[in-house]
């Protein structure tokens, strides 16, 4: 009994995909740090704009309508399980495409095999650059935070504003009115400085960190599902060879050794 079960450790090892494993966990631990610190990190964010524009903005006569923390919450859910799903897609086309799995059902199905290699990589190259452009809006929204921390730092005196109005283009700034809502004084400048922006600043940028991790999952997934359709393209080759190999003996065989040994 004990020398079957260590006969068989090796073998199950050899079923499973480390590669794809490590990054799956990566993928995973990035993209729950990333819905994590964004979806507080929005919900900062929103009240910065209420705080910055208590008024419904309007244009022209028809009011336009603001998304609240619930709207953000529940995109970042669908995102974050249609992540869920693409990352377990992976792993079990990597578990498929691995050892004697892929000897035994890469065989039967080799044009399954490499479509479904071939059809998740472009999803992971899609998932990839939309990663990437998330990346890159949450390091702009961290910047734009440390820069508004930097000016309330420079406030030493309790009685001084905070003029935010060189950030104008960023808010739908229509009148006059409105842009002097953008110095901040007495409490409306602490509750922007010490409420929301100190801890926007940090989530923003583990947002982005994770996000960075995000994109080396998948630059690793892609790694994997190359060389796995790699792996079976050449087992369908190498298959046919014995193939033909085969026949061939067998035509050998039925001539006789007299003619064996001619050739």
């Amino acid at each position: 009994m004990k020398m079957g079960a260590c006969s068989r450790v090796p073998r199950c090892l050899s079923r499973v995909p480390f590669a794809t494993l490590i990054a799956t966990v990566m993928f995973c631990a990035g993209v729950a740090i990333f819905l994590g610190s964004t979806q507080r990190a929005a919900a900062s964010t929103l009240r910065i704009v209420d705080l910055l524009l208590p008024t419904v903005v309007t244009s022209g006569s028809r009011p336009r309508p603001r998304y609240g923390a619930d709207e953000v919450r529940a995109g970042l859910v669908g995102g974050g399980v249609t992540m869920g799903v693409l990352g377990l897609a992976l792993l079990v086309i990597a578990c498929l495409a691995t050892g004697p799995t892929r000897e035994r059902l890469g065989w039967r199905a080799r044009a399954g095999s490499r479509f479904c290699c071939a059809f998740l990589m472009g999803l992971a190259y899609l998932a990839l650059l939309g990663w990437m452009a998330l990346g890159a809006c949450a390091a702009l929204a961290a910047t734009l935070c440390w820069l508004a921390g930097g000016m309330c730092s420079q406030m030493r005196d309790e009685t001084a504003c905070v003029d935010l109005r060189p950030f104008d283009f960023l808010l739908p700034i229509t009148d006059e009115t409105t842009q002097s809502q953008l110095v901040l004084c007495g409490g409306r400048r602490k509750e922007f400085c010490k409420d929301h922006i100190e801890g926007s600043t940090v989530l923003w940028a583990l947002g982005a960190a994770a996000s960075v991790l995000v994109v080396l999952s998948l630059v690793h997934h892609l790694m994997c599902l190359a060389a796995n359709y790699a792996h079976i393209k050449d087992q369908q080759k190498m298959g046919d060879l014995q193939l033909l190999h085969d026949l061939q003996e067998t035509e050998m065989a039925a001539l006789g050794p007299a003619s064996k040994d001619r050739f």
